[in-house]
């Protein structure tokens, strides 16, 4: 799907919350565009084998996936407001739900479902921009993120979105710095931020923080 071409309002509006049709394409072009900062993303939480890992916003489930990867014996939890990503993700990882590996849960980050400190560690890719107001969903992050634990929002920078995305109001454009604010503000330490280079030549941040 090239995503350039696409009414730029309607896109942003499924780049949130993916649904029908368009938004089964809108996943694949996900899948694609995603996967390198999805890695950058996991290689900065430092992930141990028996890691129990939840990922907010899991799209069509490729962090799942490469989570599984690195939690031979751990646990990966994700949620997601999307019904048609939580079709495809399921897909994705149909192995690992069956083995008990993983729990794909359809949901919202303002009211996780699950016990306070349940996970090791906590990753969103290209989420945290469509939270308007964050205090609630960084709340809920610090409370099921264990003792210690640690946390990675990553978000393309917005001088490498696509044209005309900004204007449609559904993306809040933040700086790294922004983000860093946010975190220590929520009771997070420790944060930090580290920057690559995302598909196919813009850039992008991931902030880390300890809970």
């Amino acid at each position: 799907m090239d995503l350039t071409n696409v009414d730029k309002a309607a896109l942003a509006q499924q780049l949130r919350k993916p649904e029908g049709s368009m938004g089964k394409e809108v996943g694949k072009a996900m899948e694609l565009y995603n996967g390198k900062a999805i890695s950058f993303t996991l290689e900065s939480l430092h992930i141990q084998p028996r890691d129990h890992v939840l990922e907010i916003g899991f799209g069509p489930g490729e962090g799942i996936a490469q989570a599984v990867q690195l939690t031979p014996q751990g646990y990966v939890a994700g949620i997601d407001h999307s019904p048609v990503m939580l079709t495809m993700a399921g897909e994705r990882n149909h192995r690992a739900i069956m083995q008990e590996h993983v729990e794909l849960t359809l949901g919202s980050a303002d009211k996780l479902p699950y016990e306070d400190a349940s996970f090791d560690k906590i990753f969103s890719v290209n989420v945290f921009h469509f939270w308007t107001d964050p205090a609630r969903e960084l709340a809920e992050c610090r409370r099921v993120l264990k003792p210690g634990g640690s946390i990675a929002f990553f978000l393309t920078h917005p001088s490498s979105w696509l044209p005309g995305l900004r204007d449609t109001g559904v993306f809040i454009a933040r700086e790294a710095e922004d983000i860093e604010k946010l975190l220590l503000a929520a009771g997070f330490g420790n944060v930090e931020t580290h920057t690559t280079k995302t598909e196919p030549d813009g850039k992008g941040f991931v902030v880390v923080g300890r809970g």
